[in-house]
């Protein structure tokens, strides 16, 4: 509801402005990487197979867009209010990327738990594969009514491992996930400096995912979701949190995200003057703060995402992560993204919470095109990203994970 006012008023801003048109065609990209093809999939690697898929939609919106403006450009305006209205009630096809994606991060966690995972919908069967489920999802997608992940065998983790809380990590896993996608975009995002205005259907939808499956339970009381069994796990640490305070928690990440923000703003332009890119909020070099809202096995947490832009080819991110009710948790990450030469690219990142967890990645360019990436992610348990990332606990609280990839910009 806030969300259609605050566009409605931006449209209307803008609708008093010159008319204005400028094209930039989505930049859209496919890639190989070792996350998507070698079991147990990674939710960085189908991350990405996710934005690329939302990439070539974004893609079909533009050339629908840009065919019917030739034909006569004052429709446009008509074409661009038509998707606005699939934007605001979330129904076009990118959904289905992000329902198969939320499905993931139940699986995910439960094969970290040593787990067998199958998936179904309401309309399919079991499937022990995500891309299956992607499938059948874009199959019956006028049909189906929902999609679930199922846990077999038993519980397969190192002595080591305290797996008290596995119930509820396995339950948050889904919206854990799609915020994570939110998070996946707004960082490209301040990577890339601009972006199509056509990744705001995928960004929205995934940055309100705990705010969209709480009004789903809502509306169906006898419904015991995902949700219903966080908020019953919570209970037994004594977090009382209630339906209406975690669509606030929600509304408070987005409303005070700056990626969010900049949305709007070019959505709104889009609509009336047919400018179909957004530029990210930077000011005096520092990347505006986005928030993102996790469920943590602590308790609810925000993990607030910065940065500084040294010059075009040294970036230096840096973020907090803070369980803000139940046992109190912070965890530190800083980061250092710099272009060597023309062909040499390195990214790394620590994080510091109950344990030190890394990331580093280094890219070498082929071509203005392709581009070749070797990376590792150490992840620990008891850290709060490491809880929704890491792969297996079979040896510990501990995992690393050396993957590659192969990109091409199309």
């Amino acid at each position: 509801m806030i969300f259609n006012i605050v566009i409605l008023f931006c449209v209307t801003f803008y609708c008093f402005l010159g008319d204005i048109y400028a094209n930039k065609v989505p930049l859209a990209e496919v890639s190989l990487d070792s996350g998507m093809v070698i079991q147990p999939y990674t939710n960085r690697g189908i991350g990405l197979f996710t934005l690329h898929n939302q990439d070539l939609l974004s893609s079909l919106y533009w050339r629908f867009d840009q065919r019917i403006s030739m034909i006569y450009k004052p429709a446009g305006v008509f074409v661009r209010g038509f998707l606005t209205g699939l934007l605001q009630n979330q129904y076009h096809l990118g959904e289905l990327y992000r329902v198969a994606y939320h499905e993931l991060g139940h699986g995910t966690r439960a094969e970290a738990f040593g787990y067998r995972v199958m998936y179904s919908t309401s309309e399919t069967e079991h499937v022990d594969s995500y891309y299956e489920l992607l499938f059948d999802l874009l199959q019956y997608s006028t049909a189906i009514t929902g999609a679930w992940a199922h846990y077999y065998d038993d519980l397969n983790v190192h002595d080591s491992v305290d797996a008290s809380d596995e119930s509820l990590i396995l339950s948050a896993g889904g919206v854990n996930n799609e915020m994570y996608l939110a998070q996946l975009i707004e960082n490209r995002f301040y990577d890339r400096r601009v972006t199509s205005v056509y990744d705001f259907y995928h960004y929205l939808s995934a940055k309100l995912a705990v705010d969209n499956y709480v009004s789903y339970e809502q509306d169906d009381p006898d419904f015991m979701g995902d949700l219903y069994r966080v908020k019953q796990r919570y209970k037994t640490k004594d977090i009382d949190i209630t339906y209406p305070e975690l669509k606030r928690y929600n509304g408070y990440a987005i409303l005070l995200s700056s990626s969010f923000w900049a949305f709007l703003d070019g959505w709104s332009r889009y609509v009336v003057k047919g400018i179909d890119y957004i530029k990210y909020y930077e000011k005096f070099g520092f990347r505006l703060p986005d928030i993102n809202f996790f469920l943590t096995s602590h308790g609810p947490s925000y993990h607030i995402q910065s940065g500084y832009r040294f010059a075009d080819n040294t970036t230096v991110p840096f973020a907090v992560e803070y369980v803000f009710i139940g046992d109190q948790q912070i965890e530190y990450t800083m980061g250092l993204k710099r272009r060597w030469t023309d062909h040499c690219l390195t990214q790394s990142e620590i994080r510091l919470g109950e344990s030190v967890g890394l990331s580093q990645s280094f890219r070498y360019l082929l071509s203005s095109k392709l581009d070749m990436t070797l990376g590792l992610d150490l992840h620990q348990f008891k850290n709060l990203y490491g809880e929704r990332h890491i792969k297996t606990l079979a040896d510990g609280n501990h995992d690393l994970d050396i993957w590659f990839n192969v990109r091409f910009i199309l």
